[in-house]
């Protein structure tokens, strides 16, 4: 390769210590000829071990790493903003299409604090990434230039390990993948083989049903206007979390193997672990059949799949995004109780549900009790289908006319 790019000066990098991203650092200054590439790595709750790792992985070269600790943003509030809209997409807990846009705003931050003249990412041209960041990117920091590597040079992941090797630069080895407390992704788009299942080894949570599974363990999750604020005893949203990834992992909750539709229209196999996520989302579900009524459930849930199609693809800034969430903050003012959940085999049961603002009324609802005069009815019902009897008759001598002969 030969420096054909248009030359930067000063870049901030969106570094994990993948191969992407690390593979960045010397392109940045072989094709671009940036004269200073400093690097910005985000704690979105990847754990410790990870983030040193992949500081270990640059400490030997001459450049100044910028850590960023961005767990309370996403904990305090794109968490409970995702579980309020019943962040899903196609089966997938929203977790990596979320924090790919809050670690490009801080990236954004600190090039703008250090007085750079471009931005940088480690996204392939096919995936959903390069939209994510760049929307991030120019909306939060519309004066610097997206500069995108891995995309503008056209490299496989044959020729960006080649490079590494070149370069002497070491990443992370084996298969790939995406950590928050939210949710796990495991080699993203790596995953071609529509047979392999992914080895019960790769996963950090989840594990596989055995011949003897662990007997059902009881939850109880308690939400407060549709916030999830005490699983059992244990308080914090983050604690809550931590709990539940390994009670429901363990009861082999969270397992989700999908084929998702990314944003370009290419089909992806997608292999996640989230059980925490799945726990909670599921609590959160069933709490607002008990609190919210037929008209908001119905149309909440419009606004749900509208909410998961924007986050995903790239528009947590987007106006609309902010004009849903008031929606959906305004739904929840009544989403107050306690689900009980059993889990067991692969399985969140729901085992009891209690709420003050509950609009169940066991004795109107009963038939074993005298609660309401039901003759009253007749006359509900027969207004109710009044036009089917103008429809029904049509539709029979429609038929006949129509009828094809035989």
């Amino acid at each position: 390769m030969t420096t054909v790019q248009k030359p930067v000066t000063k870049v901030a990098l969106a570094y994990s210590g993948g191969l992407d991203s690390t593979v960045c650092i010397k392109l940045l200054e072989r094709e671009y000829g940036a004269q200073e590439v400093i690097l910005v790595m985000v704690d979105v709750g990847q754990g410790e071990e990870s983030l040193a790792e992949a500081r270990e992985r640059v400490a030997h070269l001459p450049l100044e790493l910028f850590l960023v600790d961005a767990r309370r943003d996403f904990t305090d509030t794109w968490i409970p903003k995702a579980i309020a809209a019943n962040g899903s997409y196609g089966g997938y807990p929203l977790s990596s299409s979320m924090t790919r846009q809050l670690i490009a705003a801080k990236v954004a931050e600190v090039a703008r604090e250090q007085g750079c003249d471009a931005v940088a990412e480690g996204s392939t041209g096919k995936g959903n990434d390069q939209f994510r960041f760049h929307n991030t990117f120019t909306l939060l920091a519309p004066e610097l230039r997206v500069v995108t590597p891995i995309r503008d040079l056209n490299l496989s992941r044959v020729r960006e390990r080649l490079l590494a090797q070149e370069f002497g630069l070491t990443y992370k080895e084996g298969i790939s993948d995406d950590r928050t407390c939210w949710g796990r992704s495991i080699g993203s788009g790596e995953i071609e083989d529509l047979q392999r299942q992914v080895d019960p080894d790769e996963y950090i949570w989840w594990r596989p049903i055995g011949p003897n599974p662990p007997g059902a363990q009881r939850v109880t999750v308690e939400f407060h206007e549709g916030r999830p604020v005490r699983v059992d005893g244990v308080r914090g949203l983050n604690a809550m979390i931590d709990l539940l990834n390994e009670a429901a992992g363990r009861h082999s909750i969270g397992r989700i193997d999908v084929l998702e539709d990314g944003i370009m229209g290419l089909k992806s196999r997608e292999v996640y672990e989230a059980p925490a996520a799945s726990v909670l989302l599921a609590a959160h579900r069933d709490l607002e059949r008990l609190c919210l009524t037929k008209r908001e459930l119905a149309f909440k849930a419009g606004v749900d799949a509208t909410w998961a199609e924007l986050v995903y693809h790239g528009h947590w800034h987007h106006p609309l995004k902010h004009q849903l969430d008031a929606f959906i903050a305004e739904s929840q003012r009544c989403v107050t109780g306690e689900i009980a959940l059993d889990l067991h085999a692969g399985n969140a049961i729901v085992a009891g549900r209690r709420s003050e603002q509950s609009l169940f009324d066991p004795a109107v609802r009963s038939i074993e009790q005298d609660t309401f005069d039901q003759s009253g009815m007749s006359a509900v019902v027969e207004t109710y289908a009044f036009e089917n009897v103008f429809l029904g008759g049509r539709s029979r001598r429609q038929a006949v006319i129509q009828a094809p002969e035989i």
